[in-house]
């Protein structure tokens, strides 16, 4: 069953190592049978305060396990990740896709 990871990135500080972050978290993600589904901010926000200043990313993945895989690896942790500190409040979460 596919499972999507969501996040919510209200970004405060857009850094040349954070565009490294997004160039190399692509890459990776691709290695891990994973996809975009949506990345950037909402083209209209119709109600609430959530999504105002804030960008969403879903990504579709394989399977829980495959998505945890690529969250957890060596080069997600230590290479990719520490590119992105202090650049902004990132809320992340994993869903399962809904019984058809």
């Amino acid at each position: 069953m596919a499972v999507y990871q969501i996040a919510i990135v209200k970004l405060t500080n857009r850094t040349p190592e954070f565009m490294e972050y997004v160039k190399l978290s692509a890459e990776l993600l691709k290695k891990f049978d994973s996809e975009y589904i949506i990345r950037g901010p909402a083209e209209s926000v119709l109600e609430g305060d959530v999504f105002k200043g804030a960008s969403v990313v879903v990504s579709k993945w394989p399977s829980l396990e495959k998505a945890k895989e690529f969250w957890n690896s060596e080069e997600y942790q230590k290479k990719i990740k520490p590119l992105r500190a202090n650049t902004g409040i990132y809320d992340i979460g994993l869903f399962n896709e809904p019984p058809k």
